[in-house]
């Protein structure tokens, strides 16, 4: 690895650790005035959870569009823009329904539904975007911001279907909003399976180098091209899930790390994974400060408005700057 890219990865890091200390002395008095102090030790786990929570899904969603970008070869792939993070916020709204309408608990629960939603999401944009036997780029993300309105709209059914009580969790879920209170074994499960996807699409970085090449190039240097992608279809369906099941649908993170990682840092994919992972945990972190900084007099905002608003300008400045290109 080269000492730019060690240099910048241990940058990341500092900046990722500033930005989770000021996340833990981040309070608000009764009055609403601001100020900085470590909460008492009854109120520190609320702090922790959501830290934490952050950690995963920003380093899981971030990773998961790096791996649809190799995948599809299209820097514009993200698990939100695909339709995979509404395709496994679906499945999470369809397990909530099934178990309001049954009194039963569904076994595997919103985690199966969301991992399930998310890959039949992708199986339909991958399927409904070959062309002569290729993936044609722009017919992939024409059809999975589609497939996204779609599986939005299924959801909105779910949402009108449950009594109006349930209704409100179910639009807070939506807006994307990280845990206050989660079980600790919960999250330990769930961030050991992202730290195990994202180890090994570092792990598959040499590989993924040359799959970015042309098919004929990367046959010739002996990729076995479908192995690779069902790999990255497997891995990257999994971590959007992860992502969906801890904070809701978040949108733009999967986007903007990887390129964010890529302006910052060159070299192997195996490095790009890492430094994305971090720029992903930075980003959904910091936009959790901003949101604890900002006080509207209505509430704080749902973490997936900031993101929104954030990755919404940068998409814009990608698709301007050169049709998609970085």
């Amino acid at each position: 690895m080269k000492m730019k890219n060690v240099i910048l990865l241990i940058l990341l890091a500092l900046l990722l650790i500033a930005s989770a200390v000021l996340r833990l002395l981040i309070t608000r008095d009764v009055d609403g005035s601001l100020s900085l102090a470590m909460p008492e030790e009854a109120f520190l786990m609320y702090r922790l959870v959501p830290l934490v929570a952050a950690l995963i899904v920003g380093s899981a969603l971030g990773v998961s569009g790096m791996g649809l970008q190799v995948l599809l070869r299209n820097p514009l792939a993200s698990p939100w823009i695909l339709g995979l993070s509404s395709g496994a916020g679906l499945g999470v709204m369809a397990t909530m329904y099934f178990e309001h309408v049954s009194g039963n608990a569904v076994l595997g629960g919103q985690a199966l539904g969301a991992m399930a939603g998310a890959l039949l999401t992708l199986l339909v944009v991958f399927g409904l975007s070959r062309r002569r036997g290729g993936i044609d780029p722009m017919t992939m993300v024409l059809v999975g911001v589609v497939v996204s309105v779609l599986c939005g709209a299924g959801i909105m059914v779910f949402q009108h279907l449950v009594p109006m009580g349930l209704r409100g969790s179910f639009t807070t879920w939506l807006m994307g909003s990280l845990p206050e209170v989660e079980s600790w074994s919960r999250l330990g499960i769930l961030g050991a399976i992202v730290l195990v996807g994202i180890s090994l699409i570092a792990w598959w970085g040499p590989t993924l180098d040359a799959a970015c090449l042309s098919d004929d190039e990367a046959k010739s240097v002996g990729v076995d091209l479908p192995k690779i992608r069902r790999r990255l279809f497997v891995t990257s369906s999994l971590l959007a899930a992860i992502g969906v099941i801890l904070a809701g649908p978040i949108a733009f993170v999967g986007l903007i790390a990887p390129h964010g990682a890529r302006l910052l840092m060159h070299g192997s994919h195996r490095t790009l994974a890492v430094g994305t992972a971090l720029v992903g945990a930075l980003l959904l972190l910091a936009a959790d400060d901003i949101r604890q900084l900002v006080d509207l007099g209505t509430g704080r905002l749902p973490i997936g408005i900031v993101t929104s608003i954030i990755g919404g300008l940068v998409f814009l400045v990608l698709l301007l700057r050169g049709k998609g290109r970085v």
